[in-house]
Formats: structure tokens, C-alpha cells, sequence
């Protein structure tokens, strides 16, 4: 790649950071990547004390679509769905999943763990080890 499409590819990333900075985005929910003539924005598009309006997106939108060398918006966000055709937008936000709260046993869902202490691994499979044996002695 020569150093003058870095050099740009650079300065685009910088200006997208500096629009979503203006707009008071949260920039550790989303990513962003300026690739050949587009910007690409991954993740969720959010603010730290309210959502976004639709005008607020569009707003951004079309800032970054005014970036020099920018031909093309690719959104791939987790709340937000953004459909452009020229210069007319569709944004739309996408409800919120309340799939975890519903799920039955077994079912895929959310299975973090939270770790509030570390311990050794030995003493942690001998833990899993003894509540299967408990399992296992239970009547049924």
C-alpha cells in the first residue's frame, strides 16, 4: 500500500473518531474502518446517559459520508439498522432481545461467568468434581 493511501486511510479513521467524539459516542461500543472508499462501523452505536434519536444517526451519517475519499457507509451495528439509497437514509432501531429472560433449561443464551477470585485450577476441578458426586448421591 503506498504511504499516501495510509497516510489517508489514517486521516479518515481520525475524522470518524472525531465525528463520533462530537456527538458524545461511547467509542468503546463500536469500531470503525476506513478500507479502499468505504467506512465500515461495527458494534453498538451509544451514548453513555441516552440512545441516539434517528436524526441524531442520520446526522452522523452524513458527516461521515462529507469525509473526503468516503463513497460508502457499510453499517453493521447491533442496534441500529441504517439503510441508505442515495441520499435518503432508513434508520431504524432494533429491539432489544429479551430471549435471556425466557430461555429454558438447556437453551442457548448468555453464559457469562464472572470470576470474583482467583484460585487454582486443581482446586477448581476437585470443587466441580465433588458437587458431581453430590449430584450423583441425591435420590430422585
Amino acid at each position: 500500500m503506498p504511504l499516501e493511501d495510509q497516510v489517508s486511510r489514517y486521516e479518515i479513521n481520525r475524522k470518524v473518531r472525531m465525528i463520533f467524539t462530537r456527538h458524545d459516542a461511547d467509542l468503546s461500543k463500536i469500531d470503525y474502518s476506513f478500507t479502499g472508499s468505504s467506512v465500515y462501523l461495527y458494534g453498538d452505536l451509544v451514548r453513555p446517559d441516552r440512545d441516539f434519536s434517528a436524526q441524531e444517526i442520520e446526522n452522523i451519517a452524513r458527516e461521515i459520508s462529507a469525509l473526503p475519499q468516503v463513497r460508502d457507509i457499510q453499517f453493521e451495528l447491533n442496534n441500529w439498522v441504517i439503510l441508505s439509497s442515495g441520499e435518503s437514509w432508513q434508520i431504524n432501531k432494533t429491539k432489544k432481545s429479551s430471549a435471556t429472560t425466557t430461555l429454558q433449561p438447556g437453551a442457548l443464551g448468555d453464559s457469562t461467568i464472572v470470576i470474583d477470585k482467583t484460585e487454582k485450577l486443581t482446586d477448581v476441578l476437585d470443587d466441580i468434581e465433588l458437587n458431581l458426586n453430590k449430584d450423583n448421591e441425591k435420590p430422585k
